[in-house]
């Protein structure tokens, strides 16, 4: 039987060993709402605690800005529904793009880097005459794993007085994120992108900065988040973070000679293969590739019949393939169905925790996309 290869990181990361071990002793503890004052309540706020911690370490942020949800999509549509003004980039994940409903659009260019001169323009026209706008531009794309230049996103916005958000959720643990330096608003990130269960995400966020809630009840989360928290996805979360505080961008060597490999290897067999962002800084597990006369359904199932489970970067929750719309905005309209996502682990780190993919292997998936 051959052996099944998993190369949707970017999907989601599969629950790490060390984190499971501490859901099980999460467990084993006793029915823990951080709400009780009791033994057990008190138990329940001193994991909160911890998990806001390692966070905080991991990203450079105080652990009191720190709010959990249940997903960096839930965090998302929080901080939105603060503002009316939301100026978005074109290749926005669709929780981005969705849940602002912006008119207000910053284009890319074809290697998928937002256009900063537009940004700029844009801003100076709009700026005197609306109320607080928002900026949010994601660091990461999820589709292409180009790195956005957020530093400067930042410096143009500051200086029209806006506010700034950035989608970290592909970022975290790819690259080094410094919230306190960096001069952001707002963060979100997600849990299971690096290893916690899914179901947990987070708000990172100024406490200068008033903002309301969008689910009201108990005043969990101080006040910003209601309900009772996810004790065991929150644990997850901390203790992935712990993990991954010393496994950054300097630890992608790795995977990033696996990414490299195999896509010098497509180069070779399959010259005709579009290779997109391949000419930028691009975080070191993602390969968004194309070949002009085969749909991206196709070819997810041609491989999948072999063993590989990819993903296409335009797949939506019904597990259908879409038009990706990041593609389309790269300017490459008529691949917008053909594109496969190849992601490998984020980091060397969890590259070492799950089974190691073998140039062999790779080799029989460049041979089977040729193939295609």
């Amino acid at each position: 039987m051959v052996k099944p290869i998993y190369l949707d990181y970017n999907a989601t990361v599969p629950l790490l060993k060390e984190v499971k071990t501490s859901l099980i002793d999460c467990m084993d503890i006793g029915p823990l709402n951080p709400s009780s004052i009791h033994y057990y309540g008190r138990k329940g706020k001193v994991i909160i605690d911890m998990a806001k911690t390692n966070i905080g370490k991991l990203i450079n942020a105080n652990k009191n800005n720190i709010i959990f949800t249940s997903s960096a999509t839930e965090a998302i549509n929080l901080l939105f529904s603060n503002f009316k003004t939301i100026i978005v980039s074109s290749i926005e994940h669709m929780a981005v793009l969705s849940s602002s409903q912006s008119n207000h659009i910053i284009p890319v260019n074809q290697d998928g880097i937002v256009d900063l001169n537009f940004l700029e323009l844009y801003l100076k026209k709009i700026a005197k005459n609306s109320p607080q706008i928002l900026v949010s531009v994601m660091w990461v794309n999820n589709e292409t794993g180009v790195i956005q230049p957020i530093k400067e996103v930042v410096e143009i916005a500051k200086k029209y007085k806006c506010l700034v958000h950035c989608d970290a959720a592909q970022a975290l643990c790819k690259i080094n994120i410094n919230f306190n330096e960096i001069g952001l608003d707002f963060l979100t990130l997600s849990g299971h992108k690096i290893g916690a269960p899914s179901g947990v995400g987070a708000l990172v966020y100024d406490e200068k900065i008033n903002l309301k809630p969008q689910i009201l009840g108990g005043g969990q989360e101080k006040g910003m988040r209601a309900g009772t928290e996810n004790i065991l996805g929150i644990r997850g979360f901390g203790e992935a973070a712990k993990l991954m505080v010393n496994a950054q961008e300097h630890s992608c060597t790795k995977v990033k000679s696996l990414r490299d490999y195999f896509q010098e290897k497509i180069k070779i067999l399959s010259p005709e293969t579009v290779i997109f962002g391949e000419k930028v800084n691009r975080v070191a597990n993602t390969l968004l590739i194309a070949l002009p006369k085969i749909s991206g359904d196709l070819a997810l199932m041609k491989l999948d019949l072999e063993s590989f489970s990819v993903s296409s970067g335009s797949a939506c929750s019904s597990g259908k393939i879409s038009k990706s719309h990041v593609v389309s905005a790269m300017g490459y309209d008529r691949l917008a169905y053909n594109s496969v996502r190849f992601s490998f682990p984020p980091n060397d780190a969890i590259l070492k925790l799950e089974s190691l993919i073998t140039t062999k292997e790779l080799d029989r998936l460049a041979r089977c996309w040729a193939n295609l």
